[in-house]
């Protein structure tokens, strides 16, 4: 039978899984297993990491680490293998979903150029696979590399328990609890040790104000350096304080809008008259 083309709105008399909401960062996803689907390509975990390792790629899978949207994706893949792609046997499709579920999950865990490096080095050029190392440093990656080694391993995820998987996923996630004093409040905020200092703020206080001032414990922390770090570079462990302070607005009062049009309409006239002896210099000459 012909593998179904890949499109997660395809109009099956098959009953699917309800796909996860979408945005922009999701939505590379999709546009990269379209790509990798129809390229034919050997299906191997080396060859889905290199597509992944782009712009959209890395920004992916570090968002896996950041939100449940990406990581709600991964068990969605999986649903249609087991709901659609294996009841018609297309295991050329499976082995791309599969895999790249994860993977999805492998970034929950570990920075996603970290699992590009070490992917390399456990497929050598000779052939060679490093099978010990990549189930140690790489757990889910080597699970799923398994997982589509053989039609007959395939089939066996019919039977897989996805609540179990994502439980052993969750468990294994490393984990930051910190007290965010963000104004008048503070709350106790669990985060993924992966994201980065911008990640956090965005996630916890959103896009309120302007941050002026940022405290670690007590010590100032400065967005310019640190915010592109992870939680884990910048040692953030369990119950550390994060204060968060804000620049105050300035509103323009009416009297100074007056004077500010005023101040304007005077510079124009400036100009103008510059504009006319500079004419009129050029005339003479």
């Amino acid at each position: 039978m012909q593998p179904l083309t890949f499109s997660l709105s395809l109009s099956l008399s098959l009953s699917q899984p309800s796909h996860p909401e979408q945005n922009e960062t999701t939505k590379w996803l999709y546009d990269h297993l379209a790509s990798f689907h129809n390229s034919k390509k050997v299906i191997s975990l080396p060859n889905l990491i290199k597509h992944f390792n782009c712009g959209g790629g890395i920004d992916f899978l570090s968002a896996s680490s950041q939100v449940l949207l990406p990581f709600d994706h991964a068990e969605f893949l999986l649903s249609i293998v087991k709901t659609i792609y294996l009841s018609v046997d297309d295991f050329w499709g499976a082995k791309v979903l599969v895999s790249t579920a994860y993977l999805i999950y492998q970034s929950k865990l570990t920075n996603a150029k970290e699992i590009f490096s070490i992917v390399k080095e456990c497929f050598k050029t000779d052939g060679e696979i490093d099978e010990v190392r990549l189930a140690n440093e790489l757990p889910f990656c080597f699970e799923g590399y398994k997982a589509v080694e053989s039609v007959e391993s395939m089939k066996s995820l019919e039977q897989l328990d996805l609540p179990k998987l994502k439980e052993e996923v969750s468990t294994a996630e490393s984990t930051v609890t910190l007290v965010v004093k963000d104004g008048n409040t503070q709350t106790d905020m669990t985060f993924n040790s992966l994201i980065n200092l911008n990640t956090l703020l965005n996630l916890s206080i959103g896009k309120k104000q302007k941050i002026i001032r940022l405290k670690h414990n007590g010590s100032r922390v400065f967005l310019s350096s640190a915010g592109r770090k992870t939680l884990r570079q910048l040692g953030m462990a369990d119950n550390d304080v994060l204060e968060i302070e804000y620049s105050i607005d300035t509103v323009l009062k009416p009297s100074d809008a007056d004077n500010s049009k005023v101040s304007t309409a005077a510079t124009s006239n400036r100009r103008k008259k510059k504009n006319k002896k500079k004419s009129k210099k050029n005339k003479s000459h």
